[in-house]
């Protein structure tokens, strides 16, 4: 428990990772899905390198990474929203718009950390 100024607030202690995937950084959960870069390749799992590890309290922080990799399963390839662009120059009767939908790789841990 934290005491803040009177009132009590309550921090989980909460296990998480980062991980670096597709050069970006990403925090990664037990049994939580994710959505990376699209990832090409028909592979069914991935290990990555493990940059932070937290579990119940404890964080251990690599230099650059840690010994342990995380395995993570590839579920999906999917769409992600719609982005819309739009090009408008008053006065001259010009109007554009354009749109793009990224694509994504939906991963999961399923293994605790």
């Amino acid at each position: 428990m934290i005491l803040i100024s009177g009132t009590v607030r309550i921090a989980f202690m909460q296990q998480y990772a980062i991980c670096e995937i597709n050069k970006k950084q990403v925090k990664v959960l037990p049994n939580k899905e994710f959505l990376v870069d699209l990832m090409q390749g028909e592979k069914k799992e991935l290990e990555v390198n493990v940059l932070l590890l937290a579990n119940d309290g404890k964080l251990e922080i690599g230099k650059p990474y840690l010994k342990e990799k995380i395995t993570l399963k590839v579920s999906d390839n999917v769409k992600g929203k719609k982005i819309r662009v739009s090009k408008f120059h008053a006065k001259a009767n010009y109007r554009r718009t354009t749109g793009i939908r990224p694509k994504f790789t939906k991963l999961v841990h399923s293994v605790k950390l």
